[in-house]
């Protein structure tokens, strides 16, 4: 069922007009309602009290998932039985954070793999050749688990453009480098034309390729005719979509870089979110409720972005990987049944490490006409620092520096005799907190994401496991590379390709 046909919208829409007489400043004052708007998931704290909410609002929200059928579609998700119908495919990443995976023979044989490379000293260097999901999650992981990584260096290589591979390898050398070739269906292009550099540059020292690439695809046998030896391929369910995917076979690279144990860890911060998503009630589901809060900002109050602030550089590419998971999941223009929205889905997803996002974009967050909801994301505790006073009043002013933002978005300050040094403010912001990032934290993190995500597209109503989107820039690459039809593409992009 489409938004725009839930019963309760009309109600929402209704509430939504009253809600504009909201006001945080009164509302983050009112301490029964910001209790009832704190929760405690695991390690994370979450505050949803700077949302523009009371309980009415709140009330009907939750009215809204139950007349969509959320907790049934929850419970498939978890049992496996939910339908990607247009890929013909289960949905099945939460297989891959239970406790029984861990007795798969798959995953036996890759951490033995892991065992052995991590012992193995002729291994300096890692680099992962993948796009899209396949590198921005491991990337994402093992910058935020930099002080975990006792493992061999990992490198990431996606972009097509061949300075990035070029980069990489320059800080590698050919008889101690390993390379993950990391694709599911094992034709992305920008990936295989990367992993064509990368043999070449093995051959330069006459390298064989059979001890020195390893890939993880769902399409075995096109693996193997592209040269990789069968054991050294590791393969993962097609129902596992690539922004899904960090913990299955994809997480190589995180396995290799932190070991197993640290893994096993990273796979239990999935498993408590997950068993929270799937057990608790509506009233209280963390992840369910910032689905809504996603909904009734998108489509209610008619904010149409949605800023990502951690205050954490290891987690400098959260940012990007909430971006493609929320964007391809959910940037669709039909609903389940193909039928055209009504109301669109999914906000643009933006943001950057604070303090560095203060003074870029917040100028336009505290005085621009838009409003744009926003995550700030702090680790109470630095990791992996010296423990100096003086550090640690950086890390404190830090901390600081995120509150008074949060602070400032809500309150304002009214200046009608200057009025360039106006600030309207009632500007909304969730707190999720923890102590320090490690690998059950970031685990946690992740899953959250992924539950907002997959609950809100329940609410829309759209199938939030399928990219058609992405799909269609690859056939065209396809025709102008085989010069299929070349006389249907416009002159503009001629007249730059008659130049190469």
């Amino acid at each position: 069922m489409q938004l725009s046909k839930n019963p309760y919208t009309p109600e929402l829409k209704l509430l939504a007009e009253s809600s504009q007489a909201l006001n945080l400043s009164d509302l983050l004052f009112d301490k029964a309602r910001s209790k009832r708007l704190e929760f405690k998931l695991g390690r994370l704290n979450i505050d949803l009290s700077g949302q523009l909410i009371n309980n009415d609002i709140l009330q009907s929200l939750i009215a809204l998932a139950n007349a969509a059928g959320v907790k049934k579609k929850i419970s498939e998700l978890e049992k496996g039985s939910l339908k990607n119908d247009s890929e013909n495919r289960k949905v099945s990443h939460l297989s891959l954070r239970k406790k029984s995976r861990f007795e798969e023979k798959s995953y036996k044989k890759i951490s033995n793999f892991v065992e052995f490379v991590r012992q193995d000293t002729k291994v300096r260097d890692i680099i992962n050749i993948g796009i899209g999901g396949s590198e921005l999650g491991p990337l994402t992981v093992c910058t935020a688990l930099k002080p975990f990584c006792n493992g061999p260096k990992v490198h990431f290589v996606s972009n097509l453009d061949p300075t990035h591979m070029n980069d990489a390898l320059s800080q590698c050398h050919q008889k101690t480098t390993l390379f993950i070739i990391n694709s599911k269906s094992f034709t992305t292009g920008e990936t295989l034309q990367n992993a064509k550099l990368a043999k070449s540059w093995l051959g330069e020292e006459h390298i064989s390729t059979k001890n020195s690439f390893v890939a993880v695809t769902s399409s075995i046998e096109k693996a193997k005719a592209w040269g990789v030896d069968e054991e050294n391929i590791f393969d993962f369910d097609l129902g596992v979509g690539g922004r899904y995917s960090v913990c299955s076979s994809v997480g190589l690279s995180v396995m290799l870089a932190i070991g197993l144990e640290g893994f096993y860890s990273f796979l239990s911060g999935f498993r408590e979110v997950d068993e929270h998503f799937v057990n608790t009630d509506f009233k209280e589901n963390v992840p369910l409720l910032m689905g809504l809060l996603r909904v009734w900002n998108r489509n209610f109050l008619g904010y149409s972005s949605h800023g990502i602030i951690p205050y954490d550089q290891r987690l400098s590419y959260f940012p990007s990987l909430i971006q493609q998971l929320e964007m391809e999941s959910n940037g669709k223009q039909v609903d389940v049944n193909g039928e055209e929205l009504m109301m669109p889905a999914s906000p643009l997803i933006w943001g950057e490490v604070g303090n560095n996002a203060q003074h870029s974009f917040f100028q336009f967050l505290h005085q621009g006409k838009e409003t744009v909801p926003l995550d700030v994301l702090i680790a109470l505790s630095p990791t992996g620092i010296p423990l100096g006073e003086d550090w640690k009043d950086s890390h404190r002013r830090l901390v600081i520096n995120a509150m008074a933002q949060v602070e400032a978005l809500a309150h304002g300050s009214l200046n009608s005799i200057e009025p360039h040094k106006n600030f309207r403010g009632n500007k909304p912001a969730t707190i999720i907190s923890w102590d320090t990032t490690d690998p059950f934290t970031v685990g946690s993190l992740i899953a959250l994401y992924e539950s907002i995500t997959i609950s809100s597209g329940f609410l829309w109503g759209i199938n939030s496991f399928d990219q058609w989107g992405v799909e269609l820039g690859k056939g065209l690459e396809k025709k102008l590379l085989n010069k299929e039809n070349l006389e249907n593409f416009s002159p503009r992009i001629m007249k730059i390709l008659n130049n190469k």
